[in-house]
């Protein structure tokens, strides 16, 4: 019975992602099939690969609900004014001097409140590409400072997807998670920050005009009494270190209110919204900067921890995962450690195709040998954050990199040089290591 029911589960992927035609679930699926079939040919029976898949699933229905809860957010942010506003402020004061480095700032700043790099892209990054188009600003250092802003923030909200992944998988709260990070992040961000400034002196902006702040304007009541609630909810919960699914179900209320009472949205809209995305603008200059989110948004994010559960599962059946530990086991240094986990975030990166394939296996692989070393629950999720969190962005096919990278429009080769935060975050974690904190374990 069991074995019917997994094998007619991954028919019903296999249609669903050949269907919506997503590609990097179905290039996922063909090779957890072929490792399906290696294992098969070692003695291993479908009903022991079913069983896998269940066990390492578990651990993933909390990171689903809150994926729910993510798409449902940024819908209903939208409809009340709170991310059209973000943007409108955002764009309106930009200095033309300073412009690489602005869309650093802002990057960094909407995709720690909205908790979604993509989303973070696809709303202020579309717009900062279009003015530095209009700006002879080189695009693709542009979206470098994009990518590196949209993973600053990512990883460091609250409602971000990744590090409520890396808070469930290690059994850390959120906002431990959170805290954890500032330490690590303090000397790349400065560092970073030069760096987009000196760019941002090089390659001076010519033309900072937009036609969309008046277009947000004419679509929206931007009252800022009230169109900001949503964030501060979300803001002041963090600080109280409040559940983040009550901080985003409140959130999600109070934007349905200001919704319906500010921006004079028909209530059965927004909840179609929730469901569907935000799609008011159809047709109009704004369809490509206001749109998307809702439940239907997050569906291919859940495929992909469920490929995820299935790849690992396989992975530890055939004994891959068991010959990584053994190999990255013998680490005798702090810094050798968190140099072979670097490079195991790297492979699974590789062969996981997204962000998540590499948290999940990286974690499986590295959780038994941080325990045997006594290395503390939150000092593992530091160094998954620090590195599994980023550098899925080194692989140009890996959707870390190339679903931003598309929607920018930027080149692998001529922007990842410029994603500076990206890389000094494990660069600076491993100096620390090897130079500074010079302990066995």
């Amino acid at each position: 019975m069991k074995k019917n029911l997994f094998g007619s589960f991954i028919i019903i992927l296999f249609i669903y992602t050949i269907k919506v035609k997503f590609l990097i679930g179905l290039m996922s699926l063909i090779f957890y099939m072929i490792l399906c079939i290696a294992g098969l040919r070692k003695g291993i029976n479908f009903n022991d690969i079913a069983s896998i898949f269940l066990e390492y699933s578990k651990k993933m229905k909390i990171v689903m609900i809150l994926f729910a809860f993510i798409g449902c957010i940024s819908a209903c942010w939208m409809s009340a004014g709170t991310i059209p506003a973000l943007v409108y402020f955002g764009i309106k004061y930009i200095n033309p001097k300073i412009f690489i480095l602005f869309s650093f700032f802002l990057s960094c700043f909407v995709a720690c409140i909205i908790g979604s790099g993509f989303a973070t892209a696809g709303i202020v990054g579309a717009a900062l590409m279009s003015i530095a188009k209009t700006g002879n600003v080189d695009v693709n250092i542009v979206g470098a400072a994009i990518i590196s802003g949209m993973y600053f923030g990512d990883r460091w909200s609250p409602i971000s997807g990744s590090a409520n992944l890396i808070s469930s998988l290690t059994g850390i709260t959120i906002y431990e998670n959170l805290k954890n990070m500032v330490n690590s992040m303090i000397a790349p961000f400065i560092a970073t920050t030069t760096l987009y400034f000196i760019m941002s002196k090089i390659y001076v902006l010519d033309v900072a005009e937009s036609i969309l702040p008046e277009l947000i304007l004419e679509n929206y009541n931007l009252d800022i009494r009230f169109v900001f609630i949503p964030v501060v909810i979300i803001i002041l919960f963090s600080f109280l270190k409040i559940d983040v699914k009550v901080s985003m179900g409140v959130s999600i209320l109070a934007s349905f209110i200001v919704a319906i009472f500010l921006q004079q949205e028909n209530i059965f809209n927004v909840f179609k919204y929730m469901i569907m995305g935000f799609d008011r603008f159809e047709g109009t200059n704004l369809e490509t900067i206001i749109k998307g989110g809702g439940l239907i948004s997050m569906l291919n994010a859940c495929i992909v921890i469920i490929i995820s559960c299935l790849l690992i599962g396989i992975l530890d059946q055939i004994e891959a995962l068991k010959y990584l530990k053994n190999k990255i086991g013998e680490a005798k240094t702090r810094s050798t450690l968190f140099r072979k986990t670097l490079g195991l975030s790297i492979f699974s990166s590789m062969i996981g195709f997204n962000q998540t394939a590499a948290i999940i296996m990286t974690e499986q692989v590295m959780e038994k040998i941080y325990d045997e070393r006594e290395i503390p629950r939150i000092k593992f999720a530091a160094d998954l954050e620090n590195t599994a969190v980023l550098v899925s962005t080194f692989v140009p096919w890996n959707s870390s990199w190339f679903v931003p990278a598309l929607i920018l429009d930027i080149k692998y080769f001529r922007a990842l040089p410029f994603a500076f935060y990206l890389y000094l975050v494990p660069l600076f974690t491993y100096i620390y290591y090897k130079f500074i904190y010079r302990k066995l374990f």
